[in-house]
C-alpha cells in the first residue's frame, strides 16, 4: 500500500512540472513577426509561476556568482529559465522552481 501511494505521489509531482495541453498548444502558436515574438514572450511570462527575479536568486545561490543573462524557453512541454553566470549556466523550471540542470560550464 505504501509503495502504491509513493508511486501516485511521484507521478503527481512529475505531472505538475509539465505544461497542461491547453498551455502547450497556446505556446506553440508562434509567429516570426516582431509583434508575434513580443506576444509569445508575454504569454511565456504569464504562464511561468516562478518570476525572473526568483530564478535569478536561485541561480545566484546555486552557482555562487552573479547572473548576467537569462532566457525563458519552452521545450518538450517544459517551461524553464536558462540563466548564465560567470561559473556557467543553470536551468530552472519556471513552473515549480526545480533546478533542472546544475551549474555547468
Amino acid at each position: 500500500m505504501q509503495k502504491a501511494l509513493l508511486m501516485v505521489a511521484l507521478l503527481g509531482t512529475t505531472y505538475a512540472q509539465e505544461l497542461t495541453p491547453t498551455q502547450a498548444s497556446k505556446l506553440k502558436n508562434y509567429s516570426h513577426s516582431l509583434s508575434g515574438k513580443i506576444r509569445h514572450k508575454r504569454l511565456l511570462r504569464r504562464t511561468a509561476v516562478i518570476t525572473k527575479k526568483q530564478a535569478h536568486e536561485m541561480a545566484k545561490d546555486e552557482c555562487d556568482s552573479e547572473v548576467y543573462s537569462s532566457k525563458l524557453s519552452v521545450r518538450s512541454n517544459r517551461l524553464f529559465y536558462t540563466l548564465y553566470t560567470d561559473e556557467g549556466h543553470v536551468k530552472i523550471d519556471a513552473l515549480d522552481g526545480e533546478i533542472m540542470q546544475k551549474c555547468t560550464q
